[in-house]
């Protein structure tokens, strides 16, 4: 066989990366099969194997791409916005996306979280990656939070850690819902209930009218 250049190698593997991103959060890991994902990627099945042993390799690679991708996405969408309420809408924007499979959204999506979490308490890798995951989101929601404390849009007295994973977990609790109503859970429901949530605990709402009221 003639040897490819790492740089070849590199879009090879990037490649079928993305068919195997398209295919699992298709089917999901169960339906998903190496010779699907290799018609994505337009690679024969030998090629894939090239690359990664096992489908449950390869479903961890591009489960491993997504989880930072969106660690990315909720990263640049914090910290690009100068006030608290925005900060917070975008990122419950961007999870309620990717929660009800919305266009455009790019991260964990269903089909891999709710695979990783059936599967994580035999497969360490995937618990770690969960874990990881969770430890991250959270983070970013504190540092949210904490901002909202110093502003005094919440009370002084808050817990900035228990109240950041309490809303990671209403977040992730979309992907659950999604799962119990398959492609009936919108985007614009899920978008309602998270913002419904956060409303009551930073008043986004009214803080959206104040700012209006100060543009005026």
């Amino acid at each position: 066989m003639p040897r490819i250049s790492r740089a070849r190698a590199e879009a090879v593997r990037a490649r079928i990366l993305e068919a195997g991103v398209t295919v699992f959060e298709r089917r999901g890991f169960e339906r998903a099969s190496i010779s699907a994902i290799a018609e994505e990627a337009g690679l024969s099945a030998g090629s894939i194997y090239t690359y990664f042993e096992s489908k449950e390799e390869l479903f961890l690679a591009a489960f491993g791409m997504l989880v930072e991708e969106e660690e990315q996405a909720l990263t640049e969408a914090i910290g690009t916005s100068p006030l608290t309420s925005y900060a917070v809408e975008l990122a419950v924007d961007y999870f309620a996306g990717l929660a009800a499979g919305g266009d455009g959204f790019r991260g964990a999506g269903h089909n891999f979280l709710l695979h990783a979490w059936a599967t994580a308490g035999h497969n360490q890798s995937l618990r770690q990656m969960l874990v990881r995951r969770r430890a991250q989101a959270s983070l970013l929601a504190r540092t949210v939070i904490e901002g909202a404390v110093k502003r005094g849009e919440l009370r002084s007295a808050t817990d900035a850690e228990g109240l950041a994973q309490a809303v990671v977990s209403m977040l992730d609790g979309l992907f659950l819902q999604r799962a119990e109503q398959g492609a009936d859970f919108t985007v614009e429901q899920a978008r309602r209930q998270a913002h419904a949530f956060i409303d009551a605990l930073f008043d986004t709402a009214g803080a959206r009218g104040r700012a209006k009221e100060v543009e005026g």
